[in-house]
């Protein structure tokens, strides 16, 4: 049996709460949140932009704390599932890692490249893994899209777009989402989904071209960006700027050589071919969403001793600093190459 000890018991954590629930392989040892009244939810509901798991959940056989330091000084538990705000990933990260512990970490990896390289020096002097939760590697609909792009039956991609678009961010503890410091805005919390999407179908780009819409404190809510590729257009798009009433939706739509694919989680079904000279057909995927399908694997990555590379350190990171460039293009208002 792998014990976990998890950190934040918000939204994010509330969804990984109720994985663990159906995993039989883990057992929740304990848990921590400054919040001491969060020590005893009953309750899986969390209000957040996706509905995940509902429910009740029984915490009364694990150990509690309020003080970080304390609960990993307590040894109960084989990794750290961190599911805290951005701006305290890479301190909690390196934290557990210091104290021997394997870690799993929420997305984005962090608020900057110089943090992801610090957690990423610290898992590999210390041999621990470390895991980020980009699920959209895990997340059926993207990942069987992705399977039938590659087996090659409709020939070549020519283009693709992606887009994830949401109401305003306001179910976050002290609605610590809105503040760009602590979160980077939706440019990085939110359309880093895509970019790791982007980053895991075609690799890395020659350059980026983003244009995004500004707050007041210079932050990019909303962002949209054209990423250079020999052979095929790719674009991708997403923000929360929409009304309140919106409320989320994430679309991606493939155009290959003999078919188009159209990806929409606000449709029945939710993937859709459209092979050239014949009937449209829904794409079968996996039931659950990549939440329990990230997690599975992580746990599975402790038991063996390795992770199976699907999501990795360097590749979050990647993410993280790809992020970061599209912002510096949309700032600066020039195209961006990557070095």
């Amino acid at each position: 049996m792998t014990r976990v000890g998890l950190v934040g018991l918000g939204f994010m954590g509330k969804t990984h709460l109720g994985v663990y629930q159906r995993l039989s392989n883990v057992e929740v040892t304990a848990v921590c949140d400054m919040r001491e009244e969060n020590l005893n939810i009953t309750s899986l509901s969390a209000g957040g932009n996706i509905r995940t798991s509902e429910g009740k959940i029984d915490l009364s056989k694990a150990s509690k704390y309020s003080d970080y330091s304390k609960m990993l000084e307590s040894g109960s538990f084989d990794y750290v599932d961190i599911c805290l705000p951005t701006f305290l990933h890479a301190k909690y990260t390196v934290q557990a890692l210091e104290a021997g512990y394997h870690v799993f970490c929420e997305k984005p990896m962090a608020l900057t490249v110089g943090e992801t390289k610090q957690m990423l020096e610290t898992a590999s002097r210390k041999g621990r893994l470390l895991g980020i939760g980009q699920c959209m590697r895990f997340w059926p609909a993207y990942v069987e899209v992705k399977r039938l792009i590659e087996s090659g039956t409709y020939g070549k991609l020519r283009y693709a777009e992606f887009a994830r678009y949401s109401a305003p961010a306001q179910w976050a503890w002290n609605r610590w989402l809105a503040n760009s410091s602590l979160s980077g805005n939706a440019a990085l919390d939110l359309h880093i989904h895509d970019v790791d999407m982007i980053l895991w179908l075609f690799g890395k780009p020659a350059s980026v071209k983003s244009k995004g819409i500004f707050e007041k404190d210079g932050s990019i809510s909303h962002i949209t960006t054209f990423y250079s590729y020999d052979g095929k257009v790719v674009q991708a798009s997403g923000g929360w700027i929409c009304s309140d009433s919106f409320g989320f939706n994430m679309q991606a739509f493939y155009i290959l050589e003999n078919a188009t694919i159209d990806l929409d989680f606000s449709k029945n079904p939710t993937v859709t071919v459209y092979p050239s000279g014949a009937q449209k057909y829904p794409l079968a995927f996996a039931d659950d969403d990549g939440y329990f399908y990230e997690l599975k694997d992580f746990v599975e990555g402790v038991e063996k001793g390795r992770g199976s590379g699907i999501v990795t350190g360097q590749s979050a990171a990647d993410s993280v600093a790809l992020c970061l460039l599209e912002i510096e293009s949309a700032t600066e208002g020039k195209e961006k190459g990557l070095n």
